[in-house]
């Protein structure tokens, strides 16, 4: 079986220890960080008024669209990787080659700029000026504390997934106990009358705040590259993916209620809502809970964007497509040392030396495209039978179709030309007409095919198109050098890799 044969390339199985709790718990987090304290009110005072809320839920639900089809890879395809694995199955290995490109960008980057956010709210905690957390080297600003989170994030890795999850579980757990804690001070202080301006800048604000808020909701993908070391994949995959994108929805509009109602959206601070907003009732000191809750969200946050990015290097290493080193896992604590150390490096180099906001927007597109790249794929593979010989010309237009009729709406919304989600919603009509393919071992399916993963390309596209040029000049750049490591180095070694029969899945 490939999957066998890919996990036999590390020489040692990771330990099977996660179930539906753990993954839950991962999942939030992933996806709860130091923004929900910040981009919240930021959001609601620049973009969409007490609407925010609205913003909010129009985000969760482009993010549920691509959970759900990554709850459907992720249940079928049980090893670790993620998105690498699923593209690689149905696209084949240059196209997985992209996706990992992107996926470096996401945990990697991710992680360097959680880091830094780690120095400041240190800062705030212990009250002190950040500037004394950091030291100035003629020409470098050098973040210690950043990059020491890093490598303390990384050890507590490498000891053992079981260790780890009990980790992230009592972190994840007092930074939604924080939450809380700020949901309940606050509700007392709301005023209703401050919701009565509902939507300020007209539903244009609500789905532009929706752009701006959306990747408060990327980390959910994480659980996906733990899928290894789950105990049922099939059952519980599904469950730690949809049931923590659900719960983070559930805090991130309570947040909102509250921001909006304690004071009105034209006074919210930009760089402080909540501990601005505590300091006006007079509880000051709350300063402190909301530090101590965006570090909570910091440390969880880093580490996911750790274990996901050493699963990544694991499976290039499986491949072939990475130094085979990358894929060894310890043969006593189950985990992948290898990678787990060449991730702490590259992050902690960033983060000690590196200012990351000059890259933010490299991260958010990178990550929208492998989130596209996964609601195509299961239009793919749910319309096409691997093997069967069949012409892919229908399908292929089809699928163009929906990519051409997303970017056209993105275009029409700016240009308030609406017509546009009239022609989008009559392309993939057409697909009922086509046979599916139904394997007998998937546990989950993706509910409401076509339309939810065609809605999930449209919305992916769509936030796509709301990034500057600035970020596309970027990513092509970043593609080229991708592209030019995978033509020198990764396609040699994967054909010596398929010479001896031990392609993995996708190998074409």
């Amino acid at each position: 079986m490939e999957e066998q044969r890919d996990k036999s390339a590390s020489g040692f199985e990771m330990h099977k220890v996660l179930g539906p709790f753990d993954l839950i718990m991962l999942g939030i987090g992933c996806i709860i960080g130091a923004g929900v304290f910040v981009l919240t009110g930021v959001a609601a005072a620049k973009y969409s008024g007490p609407g925010v809320v609205l913003s909010y839920g129009l985000s969760a639900l482009t993010a549920m669209l691509t959970a759900f089809c990554y709850a459907e890879y992720a249940a079928e395809l049980p090893v670790a990787g993620g998105a690498f694995n699923y593209i690689s199955m149905t696209y084949g290995e240059f196209a997985a080659w992209v996706t990992a490109c992107d996926l470096i960008l996401e945990y990697t980057l991710s992680a360097a700029a959680v880091a830094k956010g780690f120095t400041s709210y240190t800062a705030a905690l212990i009250g002190v000026n950040v500037k004394y957390l950091r030291l100035q080297a003629s020409v470098f600003t050098l973040d210690l504390p950043a990059a020491a989170a890093v490598v303390a994030m990384s050890f507590i890795l490498m000891r053992s997934t079981a260790e780890s999850s009990v980790f992230n579980v009592i972190v994840s757990g007092l930074n939604v106990v924080l939450i809380l804690f700020v949901l309940g001070a606050g509700f007392p202080h709301v005023n209703s009358d401050n919701y009565s301006d509902f939507m300020p800048f007209g539903l244009r604000g609500v789905f532009t705040g929706a752009s701006v808020v959306f990747f408060s909701f990327i980390g959910f993908d994480t659980v996906a590259t733990a899928a290894e070391e789950v105990k049922n994949p099939g059952r519980d995959l599904p469950i730690g993916i949809v049931g923590s994108l659900s719960i983070c929805t559930v805090l991130y509009v309570a947040m909102c209620l509250v921001i909006t109602g304690m004071e009105s959206y034209k006074t919210i601070d930009l760089n402080a809502p909540f501990a601005v907003a505590f300091s006006k009732v007079g509880w000051s000191w709350a300063q402190r809970v909301v530090a101590a809750g965006a570090l909570t969200g910091i440390i969880t946050s880093l580490l996911g964007s750790l274990l996901g990015q050493a699963r990544i290097y694991v499976t290039l290493g499986r491949q072939a497509l990475a130094p085979a080193w990358l894929a060894r896992v310890h043969p006593v604590r189950g985990t992948p040392g290898n990678a787990t150390i060449i991730t702490m490096f590259t992050a902690g180099f960033l983060a000690l030396f590196i200012d990351i906001e000059l890259l933010a927007e490299l991260v958010s597109i990178g990550t929208l495209v492998v989130f596209c790249s996964v609601c195509s794929g299961v239009l793919f593979r749910r319309y096409h039978v691997h093997g069967s010989g069949e012409s892919l010309r229908p399908l292929a237009w089809r699928l163009g179709g929906i990519v051409l009729s997303s970017v056209g709406f993105s275009v029409a919304f700016t240009e308030e030309a609406p017509i546009a989600v009239y022609v989008w919603f009559a392309l993939p009509c057409p697909r009922f007409s086509l046979p599916t393919s139904s394997p007998a071992l998937q546990v989950f399916r993706c509910p409401g095919s076509p339309f939810l993963p065609s809605l999930g390309m449209l919305a992916t596209l769509h936030l796509i198109g709301s990034l500057g040029w600035p970020a596309y000049v970027r990513w092509i750049v970043w593609f080229v050098l991708g592209t030019s490591v995978y033509l020198c180095y990764g396609v040699h070694k994967a054909q010596v890799r398929s010479g001896r029969g031990q392609r993995g899945p996708g190998g074409r």
